[in-house]
Parts: structure tokens; sequence; C-alpha cells
């Protein structure tokens, strides 16, 4: 996605029409708990096809998720997604 000029949200436009395909953990359900997931900005998501988000976390600045990616964090407490380029893979934190 990109935010347009006048603060409008879009589907970028290399996604071709298509938006990646998002599940988060139930505890996202509201936009506060949101934002407490992406403090530092969301992820890139352009060449994302696919991501999974289980339990608390947070992503670090300059996360690239490409590909199907499915993030675990089986503990208690948020952990982070430290920054880097995920693709096709399993991260357990």
């Amino acid at each position: 996605y990109t935010l347009t000029k006048d603060f409008r949200i879009t589907l970028a436009e290399k996604r071709n029409g298509v938006p990646p395909d998002v599940k988060l953990d139930g505890m996202y359900k509201f936009t506060d708990a949101m934002e407490k997931m992406i403090p530092n900005g969301p992820p890139s998501l352009i060449d994302c096809k696919k991501i999974v988000v289980e339990g608390e976390v947070t992503f670090a600045k300059d996360v690239v998720i490409k590909g199907t990616v499915t993030i675990k964090n089986g503990g208690s407490g948020s952990k982070e997604v430290p920054a880097g380029t995920y693709e096709d893979k399993t991260v357990d934190l």
C-alpha cells in the first residue's frame, strides 16, 4: 500500500490489483493494538503473497516480507521482528 499526497491509502501499482493476504492474531482486532505492532512503521509487503502473525510481535524499522511468511511468538510478552528481508519462511521468535 502507498499513502497518496492527499493522505489516502491505496494499493501499490506493483501489486497489479491483488493485495497481500494478511492474517493477524486475534489480539490485533483494534487500531491501538495495530499501532503497538508497528511503532517504527509497517513492514514492506510489496512482494508479499501472504503473511501470518501469531502472538504478540512488533516490527523493527526496515522489515521486508516477500512470498509467504509466518511469524510466531509462542512465548509471553512482545518480541521484535529484527530488520531484514524474510522470504518464504517461518520465523520463530
